[in-house]
């Protein structure tokens, strides 16, 4: 008899705990976020090296804001870290690493100080963006770049500066 009460016991533990789990504690989306998605190109090609985006509220509400990685050229911020509806402005970046003494983008096979890390992305399109979008509630807020750079990276400094030196990207 005692088994029996045991089981019962935690039979009822059981069903509790699943209907907790099924019930959900509390609103999915409380801040009312938005998925935001999009592809970045860089002179129509994909986006190589580290790079992410960021939309910055115009208004008020400095908490409306969010950000994401870029991989393979594509972004998505889901309901948990995507924007609440309203306006923005897009700030992107991506930065490559290129091999001082070739000129190409670097590969694994670096050696201490032949690197240089440069930004991709001109200053239209990062820190002095006036790339505007408009998060709708319950809209597809699809966002598409192809953004047109002709920064080539200074291989001579330390800090990637623009140089007209011709270099592959």
């Amino acid at each position: 008899m005692k088994m029996n009460s045991v089981r019962s016991f935690y039979s009822c533990l059981l069903l509790c705990g699943l209907f907790l789990t099924l019930s959900g504690c509390g609103k999915a989306n409380p801040d009312g976020r938005e998925n935001v998605s999009g592809t970045v190109k860089i002179n129509g090609e994909p986006v190589k090296g580290t790079a992410g985006i960021r939309f910055d509220p115009i208004g008020e509400d400095k908490t409306a804001g969010g950000s994401g990685q870029i991989m393979e050229s594509k972004y998505l911020l889901t309901q948990q870290d995507g924007v609440k509806p309203g306006k923005y402005i897009v700030r992107i970046n991506a930065k490559t690493t290129f091999d001082r003494k070739t000129g190409k983008v670097a590969d694994n096979t670096l050696k201490f100080g032949n690197e240089v890390d440069v930004e991709l992305v001109p200053p239209e399109y990062n820190t002095q963006s006036k790339q505007e979008v408009e998060i709708v509630a319950g809209g597809k807020n699809v966002f598409d770049f192809d953004i047109k750079s002709d920064i080539k990276p200074d291989l001579s400094s330390a800090n990637g500066e623009k140089k007209k030196k011709e270099v592959e990207l």
